[in-house]
């Protein structure tokens, strides 16, 4: 099983749940998308056999410890086609992420796209991430689990990036198509992620950090979307100690497979002492 996989596992134990978070995954803490993907596939647990997500959203309440924690799903509504579920996680009795997820085993319907997909170039023509970064740039260890391609690369701080989209290719290394869930689980980790750095590209000085306060995703796609994703990020909006960003996620063959967005709270640095 792939390391993703393994990383955002849910074991349920004689009906408690509970997962591992892993440090491999840290920025500022245990990033917010992998948080959520840890909530979307407890959300799989529980939903009904043959069900997919069709969206999440969440609250980060709080920064969650590298340590075990425990999932709660109740189910707040289920039907025949659809069900809605409620996902709490929490560390020493402590809520630090609650969720709401709907899932559905609906494939029928009408079909419609008024949108494409970003004419880019494919993954293996795009450059590898680790060459046009300096050696001995600091990387946290959360990109350690991906390979990154961008798309129309130019070096962050430049003021006429504002505003503009931030596009990569990106592959979860060791990755294995468990589930619908654990499928879906890559968007939500991409989308949080990239909101922040489609802000602050357009930045001459970043002394400010930006928590997630929120997320939000529909899934658009009932089959697997492959190795890559692209990543296709914008951040429009920042004022009044908010900052706001919105993304898609779509396969290598074209399909738009999640989009979404969430809100940042403006945090200044503490002074190192």
């Amino acid at each position: 099983m792939g390391k993703f996989h393994e990383d955002t596992a849910v074991i349920d134990r004689d009906g408690e749940l509970t997962a591992e978070l892993s440090r491999d995954w840290e920025i500022w803490g245990p990033n917010g998308g992998y948080v959520a993907a840890i909530a979307l596939r407890a959300a799989g647990v529980r939903a009904p056999e043959g069900h997919r997500p069709a969206s999440f959203s969440c609250q980060y309440l709080s920064v969650g410890k590298f340590a075990p924690a425990k999932a709660e799903v109740r189910v707040l509504k289920t039907g025949r086609s659809a069900s809605c579920l409620a996902v709490e996680l929490s560390q020493d009795d402590k809520v630090f992420l609650t969720a709401q997820v709907w899932t559905t085993n609906r494939e029928d319907g009408p079909e419609r796209a008024t949108i494409e997909p970003p004419a880019v170039v494919s993954p293996a023509e795009a450059p590898d991430m680790t060459a046009l970064l300096p050696t001995d740039a600091p990387r946290h260890s959360f990109w350690r689990n991906f390979e990154n391609r961008p798309i129309d690369w130019v070096r962050d701080g430049s003021p006429e990036l504002a505003g503009k989209p931030l596009r990569q290719w990106s592959r979860f290394l060791d990755f294995e198509p468990v589930d619908a869930f654990a499928d879906g689980a890559r968007s939500l980790v991409l989308i949080d992620t990239m909101l922040w750095p489609a802000h602050w590209r357009g930045e001459t000085k970043v002394d400010y950090i930006a928590p997630s306060l929120d997320l939000s995703v529909w899934f658009h796609a009932p089959k697997p979307a492959g190795d890559w994703l692209l990543i296709d990020a914008v951040s429009p909006t920042a004022g009044a100690g908010l900052i706001h960003g919105t993304a898609r996620t779509w396969s290598e063959d074209g399909r738009l497979i999640a989009s979404g967005g969430g809100g940042m709270l403006h945090t200044q640095m503490r002074p190192q002492r």
